[in-house]
């Protein structure tokens, strides 16, 4: 049949399973941590995190 093998845009357990795989640490292989932190300044700043320091 034609498209066989191919997965749906709308497979929505499809793109989340391969959300999740490329949230992985290349060192370690453990999940990476997103955390907000403020600046001296005041200013939000995004920093993910594993194995103890920022990735």
């Amino acid at each position: 049949m034609a498209g066989e093998g191919k997965k749906s845009k709308t497979n929505v357990a499809a793109r989340q399973e391969a959300k999740a795989a490329g949230n992985k640490c290349k060192y370690c292989g453990n999940k990476i941590e997103v955390v907000m932190t403020l600046t001296a300044s005041g200013r939000k700043q995004m920093i993910r995190k594993c194995c103890g320091t920022p990735a």
